[in-house]
This record gives C-alpha cells, structure tokens and sequence, in this order.
C-alpha cells in the first residue's frame, strides 16, 4: 500500500511539473524533410503474448518527419504505431491545416517516424488469422533494432543509425508499445496514449462483441477474408469528442483490422498486467478526459502500472476522446511529448 502511495504522488508531481512547466524545446529548424522508409520484418511471436503468427517474411512502410540536420546526427528517433481502423496519418494528419503532429514536431527538433503496421495501408497485409499483438510487438521490436543499426531503406538509400529509440503508440499501438519494451527492452522511452489494460467502457465491450461475431464469420463483406473494421456503426463516438466539423469530414473512413489481432487483445493484456512492472525506461502515459474507451480514471490506473519505470509522467488533454491528435486541445499533445522527449535525450 505505501509503495502504490507513493507511486501515485510521483505521478502527480510529474503530471503537475509538466502542467506548469513552460516546454523547453529542442533547436527549431526550418528544414523539415519526410522521406519514405522501408523495414524488412518477419512476422514472427518471441513475445509472452500467446497468439498466432505466420513467421513469414513481409515489408513495413512509413515516413520520416524530422529536421534535416536531427536526422543526419542519429542521436534519437521516435517509431510511432497507430491504433485500430488508422494507419501512419494519424501521427501526420493533413487534412486540415495545423494537424500535423510529428511536422509540429519536426519543427520543435524531433525526429518522427510513423509506420503503417502489417494489414494497414502501404504496409503488407497478412492473412488476418495469421497476425497478431505479440507478432506486432516482435515486428516493432525489430524495427526499433533496425533504426538502431541503420539496416532499413530511407528514400531508396541507407539509413540512419539511432543512438536512442523511442516508441509510442496510440490505443493498441501503447498496447504494443507496452509489450516490446518489456519483451525487448531495447527502447529509451515508451509513450502510452490511450490504452488502458482496466476500465474498458461498457461501449468498448458491446463493440469488441460486435467484431469478434463478424470475425467469427469471416470479416467484414468487401474486406480482405478475416478483416473486420472495429467501431464500425460507432465512429464518431469512438474517434472524436471536441474535434471541429472539418477535422471529422476530413479523417478518413475506418480502415479494417485483421481479426487475428482483434481476438488477441485479452492475451495481450493479460500479459501486460504480469509484464508491465519491467519497463524499466520513462514512460508517458496520455489520456483525454472524456475518452469513450476508457474513460476516467483509466489514466490513473494505467499510471500505477509501470512499478519498474524510473519516471511515470501523467497528461490528460481537456475535452479530448481517445484520439486526442484530432481534438480541439491537439497542440497540447504536441507540446507535452516535445518537454517528454527533450527531458529524455529524445
């Protein structure tokens, strides 16, 4: 009891410095480059995570949004995973002038690399029983190895070797971001935004009911077999809360999710709730304070979670949802991941 007491205040204080510390940032630039990048994965599950992957050989494709000179130094990237129904824009939103988390970014001196993960995008897709929580947390683990050494493709060349890596994830993607620290502690920083292990909302539970039937059937019709779209009749509930009427014409339609990555997700959390307390590098955990998935005090509970975490750093963004990049309140995002990250060599 007093351990988790004095967790709690520590979070709290780190939550309060933040709040009222003005972001000291790293040197702007005005060279803002974003170059394609290519990893070679393997599809393989060396995680605690029990579910299935095929262990075949695929391609990951992204973009990197950095200044010019930040990336030509390598001294620290961030990988970047998007949620269920994204893909890599949810981190560089153009649909609306002003969205553009990792180009704000950029601006402040980080280096941002946004993947589209397995079935989503410009990425491959495997088959959808054939992919899952704990093989997308070995594919993570392995481009975060990858951005280390330098062995992947950026705008057709070499790539860059990171001294430090940081990875971040929104929803599923803290999900994942969770299970390679821990699996591979081979990452300087994890940012948690919006996935909660406990407090799921009755909303969350209907709807998760809802996919796993239309997996259970074989996915979505016009999908790829065993693709099903979560939140498919809920997607202003589950997407916005504060966000403008032009930000919700200009985000793009729920994309489908590969099922074997859905019916993972009690697995995934199960081996978060035994694995968490061995992250052993800061973490950021960010949530809205009217997030329809998990919902207050979601984000307390999360916080308490990371028991082997040198600095647990708490924010909630005002009227935000579960994806607070698109809200009212984005910038807020951006200006307490840029004090994170310069706090951290990031």
């Amino acid at each position: 009891m007093r351990r988790t007491t004095l967790i709690a205040a520590v979070c709290a204080i780190a939550a309060t410095v933040l709040a009222a510390s003005p972001a000291v940032a790293a040197t702007p630039t005005s060279d803002i480059v974003e170059l394609p990048i290519t990893f070679q994965v393997k599809n393989t599950n060396r995680t605690p995570v029990l579910c299935q992957s095929d262990g075949k050989d695929y391609t990951v494709r992204g973009t990197v949004i950095a200044p010019r000179d930040a990336l030509d130094s390598g001294d620290a990237a961030t990988l970047y995973l998007h949620a269920v129904t994204w893909g890599q824009y949810y981190w560089n939103f153009k649909g609306v002038p002003d969205y553009a988390y990792a180009r704000q970014l950029a601006e402040k001196g980080h280096v941002s690399v946004a993947v589209d993960r397995l079935g989503y995008g410009d990425s491959d897709r495997p088959p959808g029983l054939d992919t899952c929580f704990g093989s997308e947390a070995d594919v993570a683990g392995q481009m975060v190895d990858a951005l280390r050494s330098g062995d992947y493709e950026l705008d057709g060349g070499e790539g860059t070797s990171f001294e430090k890596v940081f990875i971040g994830g929104s929803s599923v993607g803290g999900l994942i971001s969770h299970i390679t620290a821990y699996s591979f502690h081979n990452v300087d920083g994890v940012f948690n935004m919006s996935w909660g292990d406990f407090a799921a909302s009755a909303f969350t539970a209907v709807e998760l009911a809802d996919v796993l039937k239309r997996c259970a059937q074989g996915g979505d019709p016009g999908a790829d077999p065993n693709y099903a779209a979560f939140f498919k009749n809920s997607r202003e509930k589950f997407y916005f809360n504060s966000a403008t009427q032009d930000v919700r014409d200009a985000v793009p339609a729920l994309n489908p999710d590969p099922c074997g990555q859905l019916r993972s997700i009690p697995a995934g959390i199960v081996s978060d709730v035994l694995h968490n307390g061995e992250i052993d590098v800061p973490v950021l955990v960010m949530f809205g304070d009217a997030d329809a998935v998990f919902p207050p005090p979601a984000a307390d509970q999360q916080a308490l979670r990371y028991t082997g975490s040198p600095e647990v750093t708490k924010v909630i963004i005002k009227d935000a949802s579960h994806y607070p990049n698109v809200e009212a309140n984005h910038l807020d995002v951006v200006n307490a991941v840029d004090t994170w990250l310069t706090r951290n060599g990031g």
